[in-house]
């Protein structure tokens, strides 16, 4: 399986408007997990915009909420902290594999 996994993922990277590779591929692995058929969706999605894959995989409670932002700064805050404390857990589980 890792095998496939590192050839799907090795799609995103080939070309010079592919940017930030490695932060791409962790985005496709977190929003994916295991499951190969999500890693290749997200990889075509990538390789399409890779923009639309950070937005989901690092952004998904803050983005397009810069009304809340401007009327709540305290709730957007707190869902800017829970965007980051969960990439953070994500980071950790893969880094003790």
């Amino acid at each position: 399986m890792r095998d496939q996994v590192t050839g799907i993922l090795g799609r995103y990277g080939r070309e010079d408007f592919h940017l930030e590779v490695d932060r791409v591929h962790l985005g496709i692995l977190r929003l994916s997990g295991s499951d190969l058929t999500k890693i290749e969706r997200w990889t075509a999605v990538a390789c399409s915009d890779f923009r639309e894959l950070l937005v989901e995989a690092e952004y998904s409670h803050t983005f397009n909420k810069g009304r809340l932002k401007e009327k709540d700064p305290a709730k957007y805050a707190k869902l800017e902290g829970k965007e980051q404390d969960e990439y953070r857990q994500f980071l950790a589980r893969v880094l003790a594999t």
